[in-house]
């Protein structure tokens, strides 16, 4: 639970730099233009938002992670009132130290 906190707090500061796109169809379009690094999904969201996420990753061959959160947790940790499916993180640097929090 202490690395999926440590993934959210890294999360939150590359929303804080301007290197993170939020929202299931924003996401979706920044993969098309190959901007995405790594899609992060919450693990509680609808099967129709996780589908499309690890779908369009797979067509633009762009890295996914799971986290075992609710949206509700992702979107609070960029700042978000509501409920955020996904996010895409668009820095190499960033994307690479989620992965190795996540991964051990």
């Amino acid at each position: 639970m202490a690395d999926i906190k440590k993934a959210l707090s890294m999360i939150g500061l590359c929303k804080k730099a301007g290197r993170l796109v939020s929202g299931v169809p924003i996401v979706v379009d920044a993969m098309r233009d190959g901007k995405v690094q790594l899609a992060v999904y919450a693990s509680g969201s609808s099967e129709n938002s996780v589908k499309r996420i690890t779908d369009k990753a797979k067509t633009y061959k762009t890295a996914t992670l799971a986290l075992d959160v609710s949206p509700e947790e992702l979107g609070h940790s960029i700042g978000k009132v509501g409920a955020v499916a996904a996010v895409g993180v668009t820095d190499s640097g960033f994307a690479d130290a989620i992965r190795k929090i996540i991964d051990g």
